[in-house]
């Protein structure tokens, strides 16, 4: 069976963050998952921040083009989400270009995936990161409501 689920399906403007000040990838990591504790997503960011920095260790998360997506499945998410951040600075991420990471979509994956959400958010996702014009736009763009309304264009 096929969902075909939108961006706008695993987000809201409680989690799209704008002016983060992170300093180090673990530290945009941990205070994402604080965020996602507060708004509901998960119900022990400490356990979430784990289980995102374990899978941050098999493989880069950062895509290129000052982009990461770093994800964690975990029994602590209660709701499959997603939080977007933009960072003040650029961060080490180990990206596939070399490049550094201002630009974090953090996913929330439930451990008991059974519908593959995160896949489907993931695609599309990446889909949407293909397109130039929308990679632009969230560049320049720092009110979370216009965010929202470029995340949910189609």
């Amino acid at each position: 069976m096929v969902h075909n689920s939108k961006i706008s399906d695993f987000i809201s403007t409680d989690n799209i963050i704008v002016g983060m000040n992170a300093v180090s990838r673990e530290d945009a990591i941990k205070q994402l998952s604080n965020i996602l504790q507060k708004n509901g997503v998960v119900n022990d960011a400490e356990a979430f921040n784990q289980d995102v920095l374990a899978r941050e260790k098999q493989s880069t998360t950062g895509i290129g083009n000052n982009i990461a997506i770093p994800h964690g499945k975990s029994a602590s998410v209660t709701i499959p989400s997603f939080i977007f951040a933009k960072n003040n600075s650029l961060l080490e991420w180990d990206s596939l270009d070399g490049s550094q990471v201002d630009i974090i979509f953090l996913m929330a994956i439930q451990e008991k995936d059974e519908r593959n959400e995160h896949l489907e958010m993931l695609a599309n996702i990446s889909s949407r990161l293909m397109d130039d014009q929308f990679v632009e736009n969230i560049k320049k763009e720092n009110d979370p409501q216009r965010l929202l309304k470029i995340f949910t264009k189609n």
